[in-house]
C-alpha cells in the first residue's frame, strides 16, 4: 500500500503538458511519422529496383 500512496503522491509533482503544447508535440510526431515513412517507401523501391536490375544482369 505504501508503493500506490507514494506512487499517487509523485504524479501529484508532475507537471503536465498544456492542450497547446500537447497538440504541437502530437503534430510534430505525426508529421515525423509521414516523413520517415515516405523515406522508407522511396528508398525501398529504389533498392528493390536496383535489386531486380542486378538479377536480370546476372
Amino acid at each position: 500500500m505504501k508503493f500506490i500512496k507514494d506512487s499517487f503522491r509523485e504524479l501529484q509533482h508532475v507537471v503536465w503538458p498544456t492542450r497547446a503544447e500537447t497538440k504541437k508535440y502530437f503534430l510534430t510526431i505525426i508529421i515525423f511519422i509521414v516523413l520517415f515513412g515516405l523515406y522508407l517507401f522511396v528508398f525501398n523501391n529504389i533498392f528493390w529496383e536496383i535489386i531486380i536490375q542486378l538479377k536480370n544482369i546476372f
